[in-house]
């Protein structure tokens, strides 16, 4: 029996990460020019859906293919969902301004905001990288998922807001963190989330057959 290192279930591991790490590199890279953030966070799902499913093909091809695709969509979600938490951090400073049990509430209000906001976001730009469907329709179907797949989009949420939470907690961790961000850290929070929304996406493909879902062939 001859051994074949390309089927080395480590060299296999290794790609991945390099793969990952080329990945994150680009996406932060689309993501300077700030407005371009949704379009490269829904090309970098696009990818991503498809490497846990084995199916990632040329990852710079499909990358931009995707960046390009889904640019207007992407783009105009982004710059509402901003808009949107811009407003909902203004609204929760200045209730904390608000004296006693008002003040409580309505911060509390916001916190539920905040969620359900950041829960979206972690649903809307996976719709926009597997399915064709208007704004408005991935929009729906984002809040719909949100609670209808509580559970996944608790842990989704936890995956996302404990990877920050653990940087930030004190300078070393701090100090370790951002070479990792500037690695890794954004395609391997999304690969992870990548996972979990395979299960969630199972609401979709079995009640139609994923008649909507996008071609998961690249070309050449």
């Amino acid at each position: 029996m001859r051994f074949n290192i390309t089927d080395n279930v480590i060299v296999r591991a290794l790609n991945k990460i390099c793969d990952m790490v080329c990945l994150n590199v680009l996406w932060l890279i689309c993501c300077i020019p700030i407005v371009t953030i949704g379009a490269s966070t829904t090309a970098l799902y696009t990818v991503m859906l498809k490497m846990v499913r084995n199916e990632e093909g040329y990852i710079f091809r499909g990358f931009f293919k995707a960046f390009k695709s889904n640019f207007k969509q992407s783009t105009i979600i982004w710059i509402v969902i901003l808009l949107l938490g811009i407003v909902c951090w203004i609204d929760f400073q200045v209730a904390g301004m608000i004296p006693g049990t008002a003040g409580l509430v309505m911060r509390s209000i916001f916190t539920l905001v905040g969620f359900i906001l950041l829960s979206v976001i972690n649903y809307i730009f996976p719709l926009t990288a597997r399915y064709e469907n208007s704004i408005r329709a991935t929009s729906r179907n984002a809040l719909i998922l949100t609670v209808g797949r509580l559970p996944y989009t608790i842990l989704m949420d936890v995956v996302v807001v404990g990877a920050v939470i653990a940087s930030l907690w004190n300078s070393v961790t701090l100090m370790f963190a951002i070479p990792l961000w500037f690695l890794i850290g954004g395609s391997l929070i999304t690969w992870i989330n990548s996972y979990i929304l395979r299960r969630v996406f199972m609401i979709f493909e079995d009640s139609d057959g994923g008649s909507d879902e996008k071609s998961t062939k690249e070309e050449g």
